[in-house]
């Protein structure tokens, strides 16, 4: 028998705690167990209630839902949906603040007027995609420790190309990654981040603001150029071919466009041994695959660790078949690839 997902409810509006409760009750399988006004109550209720999914507000007296995520996600992680009228399209710097502070996910609400209960059909769904999220502890910088050892290499191996591809967790895991790379970086860097469609400019407006390097949409052929950082427009895969890079609409892979699998798989085609493939937190397998193509063309592959991952699906898989020569947490992965690259 199925075990009833466990949700908890963090939001001051009552009218719209109970169009939540209302919409949950009537999908089966998930129990509404606490309901809180403000973050410090919420608090108090993941430990006594123990949920299994969060939605949570962000605009709250007494502690907001960025304060709130910060401390679940250090104290007592779970999957967190932040639904808020903070988070519009046009609202990228609360969206990817409280994806760095460890959410999962985000929706909008409705604009004022709006009709909560057209959002309030998509909540089951999304919360049972949601308790299938295994998400760990948001460690401190000091509590992060290398996983293992790395396989040797050849210190003279010379890489023409980075290619990196996340999901879930993955805006901060890139806002870690880029904002230590140097002007001058010696390698085109091509990514791909899961994310809801219309979302892809907001990500790389935010990037824009920490990355010494230029970053921008591919929106038709491209010339790959070192110093550069790419990702694809909305719903489209992202294709290396030689020098140059494409998008298209071919059908989603496993289920995703952009796919990091026919990333990865075209980058090891067109580059052989000459590339670096890093494929960081995120849920399923997406990537995996792709890594160890480009690890068996003799390129060299990294996983982020288990330790520093929101979701640990991704790298674990691309574990588990081979496909990593080195394991390393967030915050040592730059520090590893300007070693690679002799910077």
């Amino acid at each position: 028998m199925t075990e009833t997902i466990k949700v908890l409810i963090v939001e001051d509006n009552l009218l719209i705690q109970a169009a939540y409760k209302k919409a949950l009750s009537s999908v089966g399988g998930i129990e509404v167990v606490a309901t809180a006004s403000n973050g410090k109550e919420g608090v108090q209720f993941v430990h006594s209630a123990n949920p299994d999914v969060i939605i949570c507000d962000l605009n709250m007296p007494v502690m907001d839902g960025f304060e709130f995520t910060k401390i679940v996600m250090e104290e007592n992680p779970k999957p967190i949906l932040i639904i808020s009228d903070l988070v519009q399209k046009e609202d990228e710097v609360n969206i990817f603040k409280v994806l760095q502070l460890g959410a999962v996910e985000v929706l909008p609400k409705p604009r004022v007027g709006g009709d909560i209960s057209l959002l309030a059909e998509e909540l089951g769904r999304r919360v049972k995609i949601l308790s299938g999220v295994i998400v760990f502890k948001k460690r401190k910088p000091e509590e992060i420790i290398t996983a293992h050892n790395p396989e040797t290499f050849n210190i003279n191996q010379k890489f023409k190309l980075l290619v990196i591809g996340a999901s879930t967790g993955g805006p901060q895991a890139y806002l870690e990654i880029l904002k230590d790379i140097p002007a001058g970086f010696p390698l085109p860097i091509v990514c791909i981040q899961h994310i809801s469609t219309g979302f892809s400019e907001s990500l790389v407006d935010w990037l824009k603001q920490v990355s010494k390097l230029k970053v921008e949409i591919v929106k038709e052929k491209t010339s790959l150029e070192k110093g550069k950082i790419y990702f694809p427009l909305d719903d489209h895969h992202l294709v290396i071919d030689s020098e140059n890079l494409y998008v298209n609409q071919d059908p989603s892979f496993k289920g995703h466009r952009p796919s990091v699998d026919v990333l990865f798989k075209s980058a090891s085609q067109s580059f052989h041994n000459q590339v670096l493939g890093v494929l960081l937190t995120g849920m399923g397998d997406d990537g995996a695959q792709g890594l160890k193509e480009i690890k068996d063309h003799g390129g060299y592959t990294i996983a982020q660790d288990e330790s520093s991952s929101v979701v640990y699906g991704m790298p674990r898989v691309a574990l588990e078949i081979g496909a990593t020569k080195e394991i390393l947490p967030l915050n040592q992965i730059t520090r590893r690839l300007l070693e690679l690259c002799h910077v």
